[in-house]
């Protein structure tokens, strides 16, 4: 069985895509795997003619404006079912529903599928490629503003194989579709709901319950109706979750903040920017018993102070922390980063940015001695890790 993996990409890759569609970096071998610019569809006849299976080929689309593209890809296939394996990037103001219906009609062993920010998708044409792809185990719909429920009940009834889904600002989806969702895919492994707005403790809670095993990543960036009876169900189920996203969500208390630190030891990246409620209590526990954590983000934790780093690393090998991030935290001071650093002696990146009390010229006063390989953004002027986009 061939593995179709489709990408759409939106317009702020344009540029830096086309000017890299001779794969002088996008990371394929220029020689073996050639561009094909099919603005006509007659082109990408001549060119599709005569490619091998067992390859992986890549075709950059530049449609202006309609689907034919797609559609005519769909056809491609459904004449030489076994001659097609690629990963296919468009533009994405001109993919609509039409071309959704022709990718769901003929590419049944489609498995991975991203229109992030292809804002004319609505529910029937993504529907239909759940209806016709089976054995979908991968859609990101980051943007596509019209997505609703609807969509997750589609993928619920057709897709059990569904490992993971990102709607990210798709502020349609509610608890219901949740809840939807899990009654038919529950093997989830990565979860991303950030800056949906209509998601609560009741959708979040069963996404726990039916997913406890599976699910490893879970973003809840700006989902300000959570509260802790979500997050108190994710720390005391989900026993293999290793990334999760909380920033924003504000009305968790401290209550929750442990449950984490008591119950998910396999927590490698953990970003609670914005949780207000944090205290220095819960964040030493966090620090103290996440021993797999690598990455954190705290910032405009207003109320830590430097006494979040007391007694750190005093037993064992000290902290596996590689990023930290307190920016927009008036009251750590330099102590507390030199407690952070007897503890932490793998850090690679710092951010301290908007810390009154911590500047490079009082860390240096101090004889503050950092990894060789850490960087520290004082000011903003590094670029900071992707890890916690």
């Amino acid at each position: 069985m061939v593995n179709f993996c489709f990408t759409m990409i939106g317009r702020a890759r344009h540029r830096r895509i086309k000017k890299q569609r001779r794969y002088g970096t996008l990371g394929w071998p220029q020689a073996s795997y050639p561009c094909v610019d099919a603005q006509e569809p007659t082109s990408l006849a001549s060119e599709v003619s005569g490619i091998s299976w067992g390859h992986m080929y890549a075709f950059v689309f530049w449609t202006a404006g309609s689907c034919d593209g797609f559609s005519y890809l769909a056809r491609v296939d459904a004449q030489e079912p076994t001659s097609l394996a690629s990963e296919v990037s468009g533009i994405s103001w001109g993919i609509t529903d039409a071309g959704m219906t022709a990718i769901g009609s003929a590419l049944s062993s489609l498995q991975s599928l991203d229109v992030s920010y292809c804002r004319k998708l609505t529910d029937k044409g993504l529907s239909a490629v759940a209806e016709g792809c089976h054995g979908l185990k991968s859609l990101h719909l980051t943007g596509c503003r019209f997505v609703t429920d609807k969509l997750l009940e589609s993928l619920s009834e057709n897709c059990h194989s569904l490992q993971e889904l990102g709607l990210q600002g798709c502020t349609n989806i509610t608890d219901a579709g949740l809840i939807a969702l899990v009654n038919g895919c529950k093997h989830i492994k990565h979860l991303d709901v950030n800056k949906c707005t209509n998601v609560g403790d009741i959708g979040i809670s069963t996404i726990a319950e039916a997913c406890s095993t599976s699910l490893r990543t879970l973003k809840l960036l700006d989902c300000y109706k959570l509260g802790d009876k979500s997050i108190l169900a994710v720390a005391n189920l989900c026993k293999n979750l290793e990334t999760l996203v909380i920033g924003g969500c504000r009305d968790l208390s401290s209550e929750s903040i442990n449950s984490l630190a008591s119950s998910t030891h396999t927590l490698r990246i953990l970003r609670m920017d914005w949780c207000l409620n944090v205290s220095d209590a819960s964040l030493n526990s966090i620090l103290s018993k996440c021993a797999s954590l690598e990455v954190l983000d705290i910032g405009c934790c207003e109320e830590v102070t430097d006494a979040a780093f007391e007694s750190l690393g005093n037993e064992g090998p000290g902290l596996g922390l590689k990023v930290l991030k307190v920016s927009n935290c008036p009251k750590i001071t330099v102590l507390g980063i030199s407690m952070l650093l007897e503890a932490c002696r793998s850090l690679e990146y710092l951010d301290v940015r908007s810390c009154p009390h911590v500047t490079k010229a009082g860390c240096d006063e101090a004889g503050l001695r950092f990894p060789e390989s850490c960087k520290v953004n004082y000011t903003g002027s590094l670029v900071e890790p992707d890890v916690l986009i």
